[in-house]
């Protein structure tokens, strides 16, 4: 009798709330410092990570393989590591909930996916094949799942609701930052290999190191062991019981899934459509970036104050994920380096303010606040997965209709269409305004 009572318990603790429960917001204002030491730390882990994504790995796959393999080549090593980034971000998660360190059951996983990301990027460094290269990235995706487990959990686990919208904000700002960063830091490190994947990983333990001085990490509760069976559970939230979730994760899904064949094919886009040589591409993207920067950063704060102000979080993303998706479509029309330019800009404004006001939407649908770092980190799976799936569906958009070379434009067709998508997910939501 007593095991069946118990078995009740647990499964009424899966249940969503009663519709017109109050929730008290327990949680105290957070103050600026940590705002800044937040999005701080959050900036440092993409650059460490961007390069790679956006650069690095790209430029040392064309010299280690022809022209007519290195799309397919690269394809391979991203699908590797995503793959891996997939399956450690729940799991990241999920001991993150249950750790009892003296340090914080948040801040030992902000170090520690440092320090695997540092491994990684060591190993990619000093490959000279292939498979050593994905092998690198494996551990620099497991890495940096690690951190993002982590960090994405601090937002539900610390901040208000009514403080959410800005710091989403602040955060969102993170990503054009350290995209710009990274192409910055680039220009300046092609041709040393070990300079061109350790530099950018250099202002993460500083980011992390002020980080960790702004808030009491909050302790674990009373947790239960971490069982086998468990492991499959981090990896799942019903959709039935929690239809809101579902919504968000398809959204960001998709919309991560036309940024990933952005961020995968640009430098290709760029070389072998448009025709800007290999030594003149880093710097053309690193204006390119600039200019969408200085953009984001008006946009993007505007919308998290917006957000916060009006209470509400789904016209900001829906309309954010249309723009992303225009800005793709245009970009797949463009034959000149300015038409790029302009495009990309639309592009980096939408998917800069859907990705700062989105990270306040999620964490307001998790199912159990109490585990917010494995449901985050399935919401993570939302942002790794694409950069598996999208290699993979890649050869077979380049080969549509392709006469001479790969046809790149289609690429960025199929992309706006998943943005569309991913825009339109949002509607169904109803915990969210």
């Amino acid at each position: 009798m007593h095991n069946k009572i118990g078995e009740y318990a647990a499964a009424l603790q899966d249940l969503p709330p009663e519709p017109g429960a109050i929730i008290v917001d327990h949680r105290s204002d957070v103050s600026t410092r940590f705002m800044i030491a937040y999005a701080l730390t959050q900036y440092a882990a993409w650059v460490g990570i961007f390069a790679p994504v956006v650069l690095t790995i790209a430029l040392k796959v064309s010299h280690m393989t022809s022209a007519a393999e290195k799309g397919e080549q690269l394809a391979a090593v991203l699908a590797i590591g995503a793959f891996g980034a997939m399956a450690a971000a729940p799991i990241w998660g999920a001991i993150s909930d249950r750790t009892k360190s003296r340090f914080g059951r948040r801040k030992l996983w902000v170090v520690m996916g440092s320090l695997f990301l540092f491994v990684g990027l060591l190993i990619m460094a000093q490959s000279e094949s292939i498979a050593v290269l994905g092998i690198g990235w494996l551990i620099c995706q497991i890495g940096s799942n690690a951190t993002q487990a982590a960090l994405n959990a601090v937002m539900p686990d610390v901040v208000p609701d009514h403080q959410q919208g800005r710091m989403s904000a602040l955060l969102g700002l993170t990503v054009n930052l350290a995209f710009l960063s990274a192409m910055f830091i680039t220009r300046f490190t092609t041709g040393d290999n070990m300079a061109m994947f350790l530099v950018p990983w250099l202002p993460g333990p500083i980011a992390i190191a002020f980080f960790l001085t702004t808030f009491k990490d909050r302790p674990a509760g009373a947790v239960t062991p971490f069982r086998a069976t468990d492991l499959l559970r981090t990896f799942w939230v019903n959709p039935i019981l929690y239809p809101d979730f579902a919504w968000a994760f398809a959204s960001r899904f998709l919309l991560f899934f036309a940024n990933a064949f952005f961020m995968t094919y640009q430098l290709y886009f760029l070389t072998d459509h448009i025709g800007i040589g290999e030594n003149d591409v880093v710097g053309f993207m690193f204006y390119c970036a600039l200019m969408t920067t200085v953009l984001t950063l008006v946009f993007t704060p505007l919308s998290g104050y917006v957000s916060d102000r009006i209470g509400r979080r789904k016209p900001l993303v829906l309309g954010a994920g249309l723009v992303a998706a225009a800005g793709l479509l245009g970009i797949s029309t463009a034959t000149v380096p300015v038409q790029f330019i302009l495009w990309a800009a639309v592009f980096g404004i939408g998917i800069a303010v859907y990705y700062a006001v989105d990270i306040a939407l999620c964490a307001s649908v998790l199912p159990h606040p109490d585990n917010a770092a494995k449901d985050m980190a399935v919401i993570q799976i939302a942002n790794s997965l694409p950069q598996s799936l999208a290699p993979m569906a890649a050869p077979l958009i380049l080969a549509i209709g392709a006469g001479v070379g790969p046809n790149y434009p289609a690429i960025f067709v199929a992309a706006s269409i998943a943005g569309v998508i991913g825009a339109l997910a949002i509607l169904p939501i109803r915990k969210s305004r």
